[in-house]
């Protein structure tokens, strides 16, 4: 084995505790014409014999491997390398990517919830030895009164801080990672236009309107909310999307990080005339009567809840049912996907989900009904 395990006080070769009563100790290892030392463990702590000797047992793997670089086992590299002081690093640089527009506020602020509340359980190890057998057990300590949705949102926001530690070179490559299996969402269903009626019949008329154009657009509660007048143009009967509410900050950008124009029915036209009418170009189109400023999405979410009286959620009343009832209205699967503004087809997909009054009459319509056996039985013994 190359290096040696050195007493920290009288510099002799030890074995456990030196012959001078001392038991902390270095590594001292001979590479390419030069002395390297190594003192101190992850912690911070001098080593004892039993970390010495982990240590060196690290770094003659490195060199098996031709991977060993000098550095890389300094006391300050591992410090720096202890996973709190990496994660600080990555939210620091998340912070400033949100400051400039480039990440979601929603976003940073789950991450620093992770953060604050499980990521701690790995405070004080190297970055580097963090592997599938750690982040399993991560996964399995988990709460498990929290959702699998939950669970699964913390462990993919782990995934995102690996996969930044890869992309700086501080680790070589990804661990394997563990999977949550199974699946608690909620199954979305859509609504038809009756029922989207009834549900804006009994809304109050000073917000029915912000409703209905979601309902005509399938745009987004934080895009709705964010619209603009200059971003009409009445006369092509189009708008532009470019931006939306991540809390209770305004970003520059939608979910998908495209500005995109969207074609406006005659409803969706009728509406953005009315609320454009009088105003100037950076106003918002919609302005909540009530706080006298433009709509946020909790106040919203609020009124549908209380007033709509249907067992769905609002973003399932609103973009869920759009892309529903444009596909049943004969739009191609890719004409979906760009009234949706999905980059993945897929989303879109998931987004379509046929409503069962209109699959019952297709199930009763594909054919001649059958008749039940009793009925049959009836028949013959006449």
């Amino acid at each position: 084995m190359t290096g040696l395990i050195l007493c920290n006080r009288c510099r002799k070769k030890m074995d456990g505790v030196c012959k001078c009563g001392n038991y902390k100790c270095l590594v001292q290892v001979y590479w390419k014409g030069k002395y390297y030392e190594y003192r101190r463990d992850e912690q911070g702590y001098v080593f004892t014999y039993e970390k010495a000797r982990d240590k060196l047992i690290d770094i003659n793997k490195a060199i098996r491997s031709r991977t060993f670089n000098p550095v890389d086992f300094s006391d300050n590299q591992v410090r720096e390398r202890r996973f709190e002081n990496m994660m600080e690093r990555w939210l620091e640089q998340k912070a400033e990517e949100e400051r400039g527009n480039e990440f979601s506020p929603e976003t940073l602020k789950s991450y620093r919830s992770y953060n604050r509340v499980y990521f701690g359980y790995f405070n004080g190890w190297d970055v580097r030895e963090i592997q599938f057998e750690q982040l399993e057990k991560f996964k399995d300590d988990l709460p498990k009164t929290k959702k699998l949705h939950t669970r699964r949102n913390v462990l993919n926001g782990l995934h995102a801080f690996f996969m930044w530690l890869r992309k700086k070179g501080v680790i070589k490559e990804m661990p394997v990672w563990p999977e949550i299996k199974g699946e608690d969402a909620k199954v979305r269903i859509a609504v038809d236009l009756e029922d989207q009626d009834g549900a804006l019949m009994r809304m109050p008329d000073e917000h029915a309107d912000i409703f209905t154009f979601m309902m005509e657009t399938g745009l987004r509660p934080g895009e709705g909310c964010a619209l603009k007048v200059k971003d009409f143009d009445l006369k092509e009967g189009m708008a532009l999307i470019q931006r939306t509410w991540s809390g209770a900050k305004l970003v520059e950008t939608t979910k998908g990080k495209n500005k995109e124009p969207i074609p406006l029915s005659e409803t969706a036209w009728q509406i953005a005339v009315k609320h454009c009418a009088g105003k100037f170009p950076d106003d918002f189109l919609f302005i909540n009567p009530v706080t006298k400023r433009g709509y946020r999405y909790k106040f919203i979410y609020r009124r549908w809840k209380k007033f709509s009286e249907l067992p769905v959620t609002m973003y399932e009343a609103t973009r869920h049912s759009f892309c529903t009832q444009v596909s049943e209205s004969g739009a191609n699967t890719m004409q979906a996907k760009a009234l949706m503004r999905h980059k993945d087809i897929r989303s879109t997909e998931r987004y379509f989900h046929g409503n069962i009054k209109k699959l019952r009459d297709l199930v009763n319509n594909r054919g001649r009904v059958r008749a039940l056996r009793s009925e049959k039985t009836e028949v013959k013994g006449k």
